[in-house]
Order: structure tokens, then sequence, then C-alpha cells
């Protein structure tokens, strides 16, 4: 028996939205990760201001900041990183939906299609009596 193309589809779908689930929590722990160490770097500029003698703080400053920006701009991208792979989901469920619409669609036009048909069977028996029964119950 030939294998019903919509079940393979449903199938690649579900598969589609596994991936993108796994996408999607692989992308917010880096994104985690990233949150982590730019408020670290953050917190180092104070800490070393707290903690440091003024002279060595200034020399130490410009590579502080170059660190917390750099953190920053990381954790920025990590964000839209994960944003994406929201949007990535959302399609991918989209996606696997409409292949279950379809699918349901398909399913309503078989059953209805069945249905027509044996009525259609019903419609000929009756016919059927009807005529024997008008030629007065005799046998062809």
């Amino acid at each position: 028996m030939a294998r019903d193309p919509l079940v393979t589809l449903a199938r690649l779908r579900r598969l589609a939205v596994s991936e993108a689930k796994r996408d999607l929590a692989e992308a917010l722990l880096a994104e985690d990760e990233a949150l982590t160490r730019a408020a670290a770097a953050e917190a180092a500029l104070t800490a070393e201001a707290e903690t440091t003698e003024p002279g060595a703080y200034a020399a130490w400053l410009p590579r502080g900041l170059a660190v917390a920006q750099a953190e920053a701009t990381r954790a920025a991208a990590a964000r839209r990183a994960t944003e994406r792979r929201r949007i990535a989901l959302a399609d991918a469920r989209a996606a696997e939906r409409a292949v279950e619409i379809l699918a349901a669609r398909q399913a309503a036009e078989a059953a209805r299609a069945e249905d027509r048909l044996a009525q259609a069977r019903l419609d000929e028996a009756a016919q059927s009596i009807r005529r024997f029964r008008s030629e007065g119950g005799r046998r062809r």
C-alpha cells in the first residue's frame, strides 16, 4: 500500500517543531550565559572602582569598559538570536498546524465521499425494490 504523503509531511513537520524547540532551548541558554557575563563585566567595573587605588583603576578602566561593552554586544546578539529562534518555532508550529488542518479536511472529505457512496447504494437498492414491486414481483 502506498504511503500517504500527508502523513509523511506531518511527521516532517513534527520533527521540524522538535528541532526548533531544541534550537530555542540552546539559544535561551546561550542568552542566559551572555547576560550573566555582561552583568559580571558591569559588576567588575564597580568592584574595581571600590577596591583598587585610583591610579590603577584609571589604567584598568579602558580595558574594563571594552570588556563590558563587548559582553553587552554579545548579550544583545544572543537576545536577537533567541528572538529569531522563537520566530522559527512559531513558523514551524504554524506549518505543523496547517498540515493538521489539511489532513482533517482530507479526512472529512473522504468521510463525505463514503457517505455519498453508501447513500447511492441505498438509493440503488430502493430503486431495485421499487422496480421489482412494479413488475408484480417477477424476477427477470
